[in-house]
């Protein structure tokens, strides 16, 4: 199968849906498959080969202020379908709702190429929208709107959906009746966390010194969704019973100097080390995530946490807020649940796992018991069966609304050209 992916936002920018898809694209490559990725132009960013052999089509776009990374490109998507007829696309599997999904839906639709969409984001979130609103009473408005202006025309041109997360599944379902919803688990490389080498260097932002069972660690993203004022709040609480204790967090993103500010208003950066962004391979590589007490998140919206999946697969359990999405990756057998948005109670947990060394450990244990859960390779199967699904859905006759009149009127002028 020739399989298309669209991005809204790609390298140099990285997060999770990046890091899942490459993994999925990779698997399906070595089963056999071609795969291109259709990403906004970006000057930092020309490669046209990426990884195992996955393409890259680079689409006309132009900067937007909504979200660092997200760039504005037109819906309807005409200028797509030559990169679709010529790569003889099968299948467009969208990663998200917004611009990239609309137009190549657009262009699926014309041409009677099946779409899939995989929703990763939480972006009807008002934290999410507050991004474009700038104001916290607007984005809780618009929670709802951001459902018919956004989601409702994304997903009647979808020929179906899945999501990382049963919640989730149940969430689009609700306001999509008519859509199906499967559920599929975000993929990584489990390989990765299986040949670590105890003597890999450790990346240059991090002193050997800081790492031990007496460290806290944060990677991902710097979003205010990732809540992570809350936990370096937390931790300031923390310190006042274990004044040796530290906390790393490895990131960059639109809150940095938000962060870097309250950091330095509570007095904490002698126990405190904002690294910066640094590779995912050196992070992985290095075994630096097995190296620490545990891992820490206090957001209340993620989907799928690929950083807490490598957390897991590492053996290093892990602190979150006790929220459905996240009590789906992991139970009080590989780590430990606070009161969502109550740095009280994170402090409370934090102090708890820095002393109980032993517990600690029996949850490292367990963590690594769940890595066969995540492969990689078998995420891809899953989706390969779903792309061989939607092709019988195509060869039975299915069209998404006006798709029968759009594809026929399109296919009937390309056959009277031909004749000519």
């Amino acid at each position: 199968m020739h399989i298309a992916f669209g991005f809204d936002i790609f390298y140099p920018e990285t997060n999770g849906v990046i890091t899942t898809t490459i993994n999925l694209a990779n698997n399906l490559i070595e089963m056999g498959h071609q795969v291109w990725f259709f990403v906004p132009r970006e000057k930092a960013f020309k490669a046209d080969v990426i990884e195992k052999g996955i393409r890259i089509v680079h689409v006309k776009a132009i900067p937007a202020w909504i979200y660092k990374g997200i760039k504005l490109l037109p819906i309807y998507g005409s200028y797509l379908m030559p990169y679709l007829i010529k790569y003889r696309i099968d299948i467009v599997h969208n990663t998200t709702p917004w611009l990239m999904g609309m137009a190549l839906n657009h262009a699926a639709r014309r041409l009677h190429i099946p779409t899939l969409a995989t929703h990763h984001t939480l972006i009807d979130n008002p934290i999410y929208i507050k991004y474009a609103l700038k104001s916290t009473k607007l984005a809780n408005a618009a929670q709802d709107a951001i459902w018919t202006v956004v989601f409702n025309p994304f997903f009647r041109l979808t020929w179906m959906a899945t999501a990382p997360n049963r919640e989730t599944c149940r969430h689009v379902q609700e306001k999509i009746p008519g859509l199906e919803v499967r559920y599929v688990s975000n993929g990584i490389d489990i390989s990765r966390f299986e040949n670590v080498r105890k003597e890999s260097p450790l990346p240059s932002a991090i002193d050997p010194s800081w790492l031990g069972k007496r460290t806290l660690l944060y990677v991902g993203r710097l979003g205010y969704e990732k809540a992570i004022d809350i936990a370096i709040e937390a931790f300031a609480i923390c310190l006042r019973k274990n004044p040796d204790a530290r906390f790393i967090i490895i990131g960059q993103g639109p809150a940095h100097e938000a962060l870097v500010k309250l950091v330095q208003n509570l007095g904490i950066e002698n126990n405190l080390h904002m690294t910066g962004l640094i590779p995912n391979d050196e992070i992985i590589g290095s075994g630096l995530i097995r190296k620490v007490s545990c891992f820490v998140t206090a957001s209340l919206s993620e989907n799928q946490a690929i950083t807490v999946i490598e957390s897991l697969c590492s053996g290093t359990p892990v602190i979150a807020a006790d929220v459905d999405n996240m009590k789906a990756l992991f139970s009080e057998s590989e780590g430990w649940f606070f009161r969502g948005g109550d740095a009280e109670s994170l402090a409370e947990v934090m102090d708890h796992v820095l002393n109980s060394e032993e517990e600690r450990d029996e949850k490292a244990a367990n963590a690594v018991k769940l890595r066969s859960r995540f492969d990689g390779r078998v995420v891809a199967r899953q989706f390969e069966g779903i792309y061989k699904e939607l092709l019988r859905m195509k060869d039975e006759g299915f069209y998404v609304p006006g798709g029968e009149k759009r594809a026929g009127k399109y296919l009937r002028s390309i056959q009277k050209k031909a004749e000519k």
